[in-house]
């Protein structure tokens, strides 16, 4: 017998998207991360994002309120969201704003992540050393191409474009522990998308931005860490925040 759970209400802070990948039983969706109003982690899955209507395709620092409820995944933040009553609320455009909800919950390392029973949560960043972009397969492989190109009665499938790499960061967290990471968030694929487009070498500029900019010493750094659930020993880099270490900018990353 199925398990039935009433959903609940929440107001989340989107901190985390990543990109969007081929999934052979919801078509394609992109995992979502963020904070309620509580101060408590949230892992909304599955979003088929660029498939819902235009006001609910929310953005980083976006504030929603939907309806969610657990589902079979048993980390502790996983929750399947109701899409249908997402509404997105506001978006926070300060710096100061957005330091209010994230640093709350913000850990000084991994390992005390880890420790605390966290699969999904912010981690101090002493130090970006690298950035690293391995080549991969350039197009989808036979099964991705296969489901992207099934019929369905009520939508259109939507081009989604491969990202021929994949992204990583070598780094220190604030325990001077070093990590080689791989980053899965939206931001990645869609600067290289942009940049693919305006420059002859896009890996360099990308470089160059994330290094000497968005994870410069001159930014508070954090990354967003989150597991695979499959994988729960594997953490990757789902998003990125880096306020200036000034007291207030109005200035957002992307």
């Amino acid at each position: 017998m199925e398990e039935y759970y009433l959903a609940t209400r929440e107001r989340i802070l989107i901190t985390v998207r990543t990109y969007p990948v081929i999934s052979l039983q919801y078509i394609e969706t992109v995992c979502t991360g963020g904070i309620t109003d509580g101060g408590e982690w949230r892992r909304l899955y599955p979003v088929p994002l660029r498939y819902l209507d235009e006001e609910r395709q929310y953005k980083t620092f976006d504030v929603v309120d939907v309806e969610v409820k657990p589902g079979k995944d048993t980390r502790p933040e996983s929750r399947v969201p109701v899409v249908a009553t997402l509404r997105i609320i506001s978006s926070l455009k300060s710096w100061t704003q957005r330091r209010n909800w994230v640093e709350r919950t913000t850990f000084a390392s991994l390992d005390e992540m880890v420790s605390a029973g966290k699969s999904l949560a912010p981690v101090q960043v002493r130090e970006v050393l690298e950035f690293i972009a391995e080549p991969t397969a350039p197009q989808w492989n036979q099964a991705q191409l296969e489901k992207i190109k099934q019929g369905n009665l009520f939508d259109d499938r939507q081009p989604l474009e491969k990202i021929p790499f994949d992204f990583r960061f070598r780094w220190i967290d604030g325990s001077g522990k070093e990590y080689n990471s791989h980053v899965m968030a939206w931001e990645f694929g869609e600067t290289w998308r942009s940049y693919s487009r305006r420059y002859a070498d896009p890996i360099a500029v990308m470089r160059d931005k994330w290094l000497n900019d968005l994870c410069s010493p001159k930014r508070d750094v954090s990354f967003f860490m989150g597991n695979q659930n499959r994988f729960r020993d594997q953490f990757s880099i789902c998003g990125i925040f880096g306020p200036p270490k000034q007291k207030e900018s109005d200035a957002t990353l992307w």
